[in-house]
């Protein structure tokens, strides 16, 4: 539509061009109202396809709302899990279910974070993205800490993700309310 649009604008306009002046003495009023006629037309077409594309934005950022609100509350309850190992072997092991049960939660919430801008506003998503990296950067350390074998370690870091996440679940939870 945006195409068909751009098309009829351009076509009105050079051959409204072409037609004011290839008569010497007078523009033929009928032809140049025809080209007028066709570049408002591409202007109208324009102006809807830019009505939809704001629609389809607005569906797009409503949905990813949606994810990041499954993603996050997904991520703490599998971090509160996590933090619920009671044994060394089980915080030995944290970096493999790192690995299986939380990367898709956060790579579906980085992918929809930027819909938070348009809706929540800028200041709001870095307050909700301070807490989630910190979190997200406490798992890779919860992480290393797991496979090199720090027990304590792993413990602390899992904890303060936990924290962190938790912080950033509820900020978007109120920034939703």
């Amino acid at each position: 539509m945006k195409m068909i649009g751009s098309i009829l604008l351009a076509v009105g306009f050079l051959a409204g061009t072409y037609t004011a002046v290839s008569h010497e003495k007078s523009v033929n009023w009928t032809e140049y109202g025809i080209c007028a006629g066709i570049m408002i037309a591409g202007m109208i077409t324009l102006g809807m396809s830019r009505v939809s594309e704001a629609a389809q934005a607005g569906e797009k950022h409503d949905q990813d709302m949606d994810t990041l609100e499954t993603s996050i509350a997904s991520l703490v309850d599998k971090v509160r899990n996590f933090q619920n190992a009671p044994g060394d072997e089980d915080q030995l092991t944290i970096y493999t279910r790192i690995d299986d049960e939380l990367m898709e939660d956060l790579h579906n919430f980085v992918e929809a974070r930027e819909s938070m801008i348009p809706r929540l506003g800028m200041q709001t998503y870095a307050n909700i993205m301070s807490p989630f990296a910190t979190g997200e950067r406490l798992l890779n350390r919860a992480w290393s800490a797991s496979a090199d074998g720090y027990v304590d370690e792993v413990r602390d870091c899992v904890a303060g993700a936990r924290a962190e996440l938790e912080r950033a679940k509820q900020l978007l939870e109120q920034s939703r309310t």
